[in-house]
């Protein structure tokens, strides 16, 4: 089994990144459920700021912006912020231990 230097630090890095978009993704969520003014048409804004290095490559993508309003958008801000927490533990996670 391979153990990492840092692997615990990586580990709460990345868990603490999932977390804190899982309650940006929430709080978007009742907001978009509970207002139907304009007061909630900033909310999925913030999802998209939370996951910012790779929501501004699914927005160039040429298929993509007819949908990122609906579900398709949200799986694909949700898959890219799991990329960016693997991304994030692949980068803290130090060097293998002897």
């Amino acid at each position: 089994m391979t153990t990492w230097s840092n692997r615990r630090g990586a580990r709460r890095i990345a868990l603490v990144y999932l977390v804190v978009v899982t309650a940006v993704f929430i709080g978007v969520a009742l907001t978009l459920a509970l207002h139907d003014g304009p007061d909630a048409s900033f909310a999925p804004v913030l999802a998209f700021a939370v996951t910012l290095p790779s929501s501004l490559v699914i927005l160039l993508l040429p298929e993509l912006p007819a949908a990122v309003d609906g579900i398709v958008g949200s799986a694909a801000l949700v898959a890219a912020a799991l990329l960016q927490a693997w991304l994030l533990w692949l980068m803290f996670r130090g060097h293998r231990a002897p």
